[in-house]
């Protein structure tokens, strides 16, 4: 598994759903190269899908160029060798069809990012509990202790 091929899916693939699922598959079972050679049985069975679901999205890696076939499969019980395709900056490849590219509203563009909630602002007093029964404890005086039975100051 390489992690910056990973990272690269994860942040990057322009598919949804299922098919951005078998996208991470691939990325999971992948080597620094991204050469990678999982069944389509193991890809259908890791992203809870049917193998013909993996043949058509496989195929539609390909036709985006976020795929290639190096190696194929000679015959049943062998898999396809394939290398997935990611950026020049990562060490990889940097052909990748620019039309699939998916757009995040969030970045770029003249509209700032969505705020975050406001946070509630705790008071600057400290508060302090009692470490055996967790009762507020008031500043300058003992505390009867519920869980110690004893006076606590």
């Amino acid at each position: 598994m390489s992690i910056k091929i990973m990272s690269w899916v994860l942040d990057h693939s322009p598919y949804e759903g299922k098919a951005r699922l078998i996208h991470v598959v691939l990325a999971d079972h992948a080597n620094d190269d991204g050469v990678c050679w999982p069944s389509q049985v193991k890809i259908a069975a890791r992203a809870g899908c049917s193998v013909e679901h993996v043949r058509v999205v496989v195929g539609k890696m390909i036709e985006d160029g976020y795929l290639k076939i190096i190696a194929s499969s000679q015959g049943r019980g062998n898999s396809h060798k394939y290398v997935l395709k990611y950026p020049k900056s990562l060490g990889g490849f940097d052909n990748v069809n620019p039309q699939v590219q998916r757009i995040n509203p969030q970045v770029g563009g003249d509209k700032p990012p969505n705020p975050s909630p406001k946070n509630h602002q705790e008071s600057s007093r400290t508060i302090n509990k009692c470490p055996y029964c967790r009762r507020t404890m008031q500043e300058d005086k003992p505390h009867n202790c519920s869980a110690m039975n004893q006076l606590i100051r």
